[in-house]
């Protein structure tokens, strides 16, 4: 299997994976390789031009014992992976799932497709059109492939389509080849069905969290999510025209960076993640911070959902490493499948409070990673997150959330202010 990744506004080879066994489910061993060509120009590159953090470009031949966690990343699921299995009539492995489904992901890989896609000239669909999900954008859209890999939740789909906007303010569903001028990309999401009653009202407040976390100093994308008529319209980070030219950005999952192969079996914290992070990113206090001030808000607004896809790292053009803007933030705990809280802290207690203790344990993972104490930054980010938290409510009203929401939510913020204030350097 080829791996193409996209630099200088074109696909390139970069590397090729073989399966070293008979195996063909992630917990088969493989031979990972860089082509010799692609080595040589980028050596020792971490950033946008390697796979995954995890394995710079090199001229070596690396046999792992299963796939490398990057490939999970660009593994279609849910919906993207029955259409795939319907157009193969019959069940088909992970690894063939990989060579016909991964060629148009998230971020700046691809399989190498199997058959070059042929451009396609097509009038395009309205906003509202496809927001209505009429049958032909949704069959059309489908068909070229452009559902959202990885677009899945715990037990269900997350309808969720990458589609361009192009001149004439006409849109295409994005099969990764579209013929036109393209003035910008975006993420179609609609409300998951088995999220129960509350879906469309949890995906309407997607919309305001995100308004949340722009005023609270979260970082966001420069245009933020739009709920319009029961869908959310995302901007992409990943994508961006410059001159007409399309630049795609390296998007890695915190599952892939820590090497996370099935997160159903693996057991993530929080200093786990963090201690990775340390070892990738460019800047690593300024994402230290950021990390923890978002968990203390997904604490604070109910969002449970935080599993190691619903973040990621951004690889910049400009070598920069850093936490992607903050996505899938909502209200989670009006969903009716009960989510539970996913990633936690070592010492986290399950009603709170004891943030001394997980002060105190972090210290102890830095010190076994040979990092510096994050102590007295982390006290200093608890003290001005819970002075944040004081006009929170106001805050959160001013950008749109429901009245029945905050209420519902007033009481853990007071409490987590409390906690946290009690911990940090409160002036």
């Amino acid at each position: 299997m080829d791996i193409e990744i996209h630099l200088g506004g074109a696909w390139h080879a970069c590397a090729s994976i073989l399966r070293a066994t008979h195996d063909s489910t992630p917990q088969g061993s493989v031979r990972l390789q860089y082509e010799t060509d692609y080595a040589v120009e980028h050596l020792d590159a971490r950033d946008f031009r390697a796979l995954t953090v995890r394995a710079p470009v090199d001229l070596g031949i690396r046999t792992l014992p299963h796939w490398p966690s990057f490939l999970i990343d660009l593994l279609p699921q849910g919906a993207a992976r029955r259409r795939i299995e319907r157009m193969a009539a019959t069940n088909i492995s992970a690894w063939e799932l990989l060579e016909r489904g991964a060629i148009n992901p998230v971020g700046n890989l691809r399989v190498r497709p199997l058959q070059q896609r042929q451009p396609e000239s097509h009038s395009g669909f309205a906003l509202m059109d496809m927001i209505e999900r009429g049958d032909a954008f949704v069959d059309y859209a489908m068909e070229r492939g452009a559902a959202v890999a990885g677009a899945t939740d715990t037990q269900g789909d997350a309808p969720k389509f990458s589609v361009v906007e192009v001149a004439g303010g006409r849109w295409h569903p994005d099969s990764g080849e579209i013929p036109f001028r393209i003035r910008r990309h975006a993420l179609l999401k609609f409300p998951v069905p088995e999220s129960g009653p509350q879906a469309g009202n949890i995906l309407r407040h997607e919309a305001a969290y995100q308004r949340v976390a722009a005023m609270v100093g979260l970082r966001v994308t420069a245009r933020l999510p739009e709920f319009i008529d029961g869908a959310l319209l995302i901007p992409r980070f990943d994508r961006r025209v410059i001159n007409g030219r399309e630049v795609r950005l390296g998007v890695e999952s915190l599952y892939s960076v820590c090497g996370v192969l099935d997160s159903a079996l693996t057991v993530l914290r929080h200093d786990q993640v963090l201690i990775a992070l340390a070892q990738c990113v460019t800047d690593f206090p300024t994402e230290l911070t950021e990390y923890v001030r978002r968990d203390l808000f997904n604490l604070a607004l109910g969002n449970r959902d935080n599993h190691g896809r619903n973040a990621a790292v951004l690889k910049d053009t400009d070598g920069t490493i850093a936490l992607a803007p903050i996505y899938d933030f909502g209200p989670a705990f009006l969903d009716a499948r009960a989510i539970a809280r996913v990633i936690r802290w070592e010492g986290e207690a399950p009603g709170g409070g004891e943030w001394g203790r997980v002060l105190d344990l972090l210290d102890i993972r830095f010190d076994e990673a040979g990092l510096a104490s994050p102590r007295k930054s982390l006290m200093q980010t608890f003290s001005e997150t819970a002075a944040v938290f004081e006009t929170l409510p106001q805050t959160m009203r001013q950008c749109g959330v429901d009245e029945a929401v905050i209420a519902h939510r007033r009481d853990d913020i007071v409490r987590l202010a409390n906690e946290l204030r009690a911990v940090g350097v409160w002036p």
